[in-house]
């Protein structure tokens, strides 16, 4: 069965995710729950290092479970190559610096935006390591756009999506699929002159 991601306007993507408790981590329902996440992640691409999003929270895909994933190597520049799941991911230290940088989303549509954030957190979650798919608890601190993707998924596990952080209309942008390169890969996204909403904008939650 081919899995969809929710519909921008689905109030289930304002839901709470429930956490998972820790002797079910490791179990097979919440492996199948990350099988599925990876494979909606890759998409129908045979190069495992290169997936077609750079972070996914579970809720997006209509599962309500404190599950993301989080390509660590991503730059915001098309660079990808390392997607990881985090179960029960908190953060427990933001950095009082911030920095602004484009988001888009699967669950907002052609919608994007410049959002501002800590530069640097400290995060705490479970892992399933590639070997064995073993249990492991682990604490990490993650800078720049990596930061970046971890507070935009856990905000997905907390009922939020990013234009909630946006107060300046300028800084949302409507951006259709065949600008998206040009709006990423050159930073267009600083200086874009399509605001939402668009003469005909599709109807979301803002």
């Amino acid at each position: 069965m081919k899995v969809k991601f929710l519909k921008p306007n689905d109030p289930r993507l304002r839901e709470i995710a429930e956490e998972i408790p820790p002797d079910q981590i490791n179990s097979a329902p919440t492996k199948e729950i990350i099988k599925t996440m990876f494979s909606v992640a890759y998409g129908e691409q045979k190069d495992k290092n290169k997936p077609i999003m750079v972070g996914l929270a579970a809720p997006q895909i209509g599962i309500s479970k404190r599950i993301i994933l989080v390509d660590v190597k991503a730059n915001g520049k098309g660079k990808v190559g390392d997607l990881r799941v985090y179960i029960n991911p908190r953060i427990t230290w933001k950095s009082k610096r911030l920095g602004e940088w484009y988001e888009g989303c699967y669950s907002t549509g052609r919608i994007c935006g410049i959002v501002s954030r800590p530069t640097s957190i400290k995060i705490q979650a479970f892992i399933l390591t590639p070997q064995g798919g073993s249990l492991k608890f682990v604490e990490e601190k993650r800078s720049g756009y990596t930061a970046r993707i971890f507070q935009h998924e856990i905000d997905h596990l907390d009922g939020k999506i990013f234009i909630d952080r946006i107060k300046n209309p300028d800084k949302l942008h409507w951006v259709e699929e065949k600008d998206f390169p040009l709006y990423r890969n050159r930073e267009a996204w600083r200086t874009w002159t399509k605001k939402y909403p668009p003469k005909n904008p599709c109807k979301l939650i803002l």
